[in-house]
């Protein structure tokens, strides 16, 4: 190869590692004005936060405070395609221990006890079910409603 061959593919080579670097790094400057920040992973914390944020409860809800009937009282887990609760009986008094939502829905309105009923409502789109428990003869009793608002006719 003659001098002038060198130094043309030289100076091509030169030319396109610049281009390279430069568009790389125009590139990762439009990334990050186009959202105004750079992308970053979430720590489960924020995850939690968004969650809650979005569906109005964390997927799974533990009541707040203390909830536990007396040892010895009976309890008994119940699980629909909305969801789960697992229940316990004092004597005459429904306590609600935990619920989780199913995939896809949310939790709705809480009535933990002790009383005499407790329930959970499970919420996705317009569908709504209201698992509500009762004690008989000491143990937990179930019952569910469910609503669907559908499309306006």
């Amino acid at each position: 190869m003659n001098g002038h061959t060198l130094l043309g593919l030289g100076g091509w080579l030169a030319a396109a590692t610049l281009t390279t670097v430069a568009s790389t790094w125009a590139v990762s400057l439009i990334g990050v004005h186009i959202t105004g920040q750079a992308v970053q992973p979430m720590t489960l914390n924020e995850v939690e936060r968004t969650l809650v944020s979005v569906t109005g409860s964390p997927a799974l809800a533990e009541p707040a405070g203390p909830a536990s009937p007396r040892p010895g009282a009976a309890t008994r887990e119940f699980s629909y395609g909305e969801g789960s609760v697992v229940t316990a009986c004092d004597a005459d008094q429904a306590v609600l221990l935990s619920w989780s939502p199913a995939q896809g829905y949310g939790v709705g309105r809480v009535e933990r006890g002790p009383s005499p009923a407790v329930s959970v409502q499970f919420a996705s789109g317009g569908d709504r079910t209201t698992i509500r428990v009762t004690c008989l003869a000491g143990a937990p009793a179930v019952t569910t409603h469910s609503t669907t608002s559908g499309p306006p006719g």
